[in-house]
C-alpha cells in the first residue's frame, strides 16, 4: 500500500535524480524563539501594603476579665 499516488512517485524520483549526491544538505538558519514585538522583561509590580497592625496577645482577654472581675469587686476604681 503506497501513500502517494504514482504521479507524486514519479515526480519524486525524478526531482531525486536530478539533485546531486554529495551537495551537502545545510541545516536551516536557526530562528529566534523569542517573537520579534514581545518584550521579555517582567511586568511591574503593584507594591503590597502590609496588613494593618494587630494586638494578637493571646493574654488580652484574660486581662480584661481580671480587671472586670477587680473592678465589680470594687479593688480598681
Amino acid at each position: 500500500m503506497t501513500l502517494l499516488p504514482s504521479g507524486a512517485r514519479e515526480a519524486l524520483r525524478t526531482l531525486a535524480a536530478r539533485m546531486p549526491a554529495d551537495v551537502p544538505v545545510r541545516p536551516p538558519a536557526p530562528q529566534s524563539a523569542i517573537l520579534p514585538d514581545f518584550d521579555t522583561r517582567p511586568a511591574a509590580m503593584t507594591p503590597l501594603l502590609p496588613p494593618a497592625a494587630i494586638n494578637d496577645n493571646p493574654l488580652q482577654a484574660v486581662h480584661e476579665a481580671v480587671e472586670r472581675d477587680l473592678r465589680a469587686s470594687g479593688h480598681l476604681r
